[in-house]
């Protein structure tokens, strides 16, 4: 029988199994950006992903997980409508920082880290669209391990371009690791992150999924200033 499992499973067995339990080493990049608005600082460093103009003059930092749920939902549902609004119009750019809440999160940012620019922000969002395609018990075996988010990611990396074995060298990869890894860190002890998604908008945190009529209610003052 294929058994489904809930993402706060994925922690339990992937983390313990592949023996990523601790994100303890740090990467990160140096000189960061401060960026001063309404306010409030926001970093923004040379190794953030950045959608959107670098002048607009609203930044919206997301804390994510590539195994969330809310999260997928937030980029199905509120970021077509916040590209079409307020990024493709230059009033709004959106940071995304990866926030793993599991192994399982942590391999995917770490293969989408291989991915520039605009290749990087499409495979975000054929994560999320695609969740339960590629995480889940490929070998039916009724336990979910790092083999099956390997399977699932390289079968999401097709659509990128990425071979199997580029898949893999990628969510090995040090380097992208400890950019995830620091993200991560960074998240919890200089934001206060501990759930996602979260958010930073012009430097105020909002933690949870904001409905659009809501988000609009925040942004549009801030544009106007």
């Amino acid at each position: 029988m294929n058994k489904q499992y809930t993402y706060a499973a994925i922690a339990g067995v992937l983390i313990v199994g592949s023996g990523l339990g601790a994100y303890a080493y740090l990467g990160g990049s140096a000189n960061p950006i401060a960026l001063v608005t309404g306010g409030e600082k926001v970093e923004i460093k040379p190794t953030d992903m950045v959608h959107g103009s670098p002048t607009a003059p609203v930044t919206i930092v997301e804390y994510a997980s590539m195994t969330c749920p809310h999260c997928a939902a937030f980029q199905k549902d509120i970021i077509p409508k916040l590209n079409k609004d307020y990024v493709d119009t230059g009033k709004v750019k959106v940071i995304f920082r990866e926030y793993p809440l599991d192994g399982a999160a942590r391999m995917a940012s770490a293969v989408a880290r291989c991915l520039p620019g605009d290749q990087y922000f499409s495979f975000i969002d054929l994560l999320f669209k695609n969740q339960m395609n590629w995480i889940k018990d490929f070998d039916n075996n009724n336990q979910l391990t790092k083999e099956d988010i390997l399977e699932g990611l390289s079968q999401m990396g097709r659509f990128a371009g990425l071979s199997r074995e580029k898949v893999q060298s990628c969510a090995e990869d040090p380097k992208n690791l400890a950019l995830v890894d620091a993200n991560w860190m960074e998240g919890q002890t200089k934001y206060n992150v501990n759930s996602t998604p979260t958010f930073l908008i012009n430097g105020t945190p909002h933690a949870g999924e904001i409905p659009y009529d809501e988000l609009q209610k925040i942004l549009d003052p801030l544009v106007k200033k």
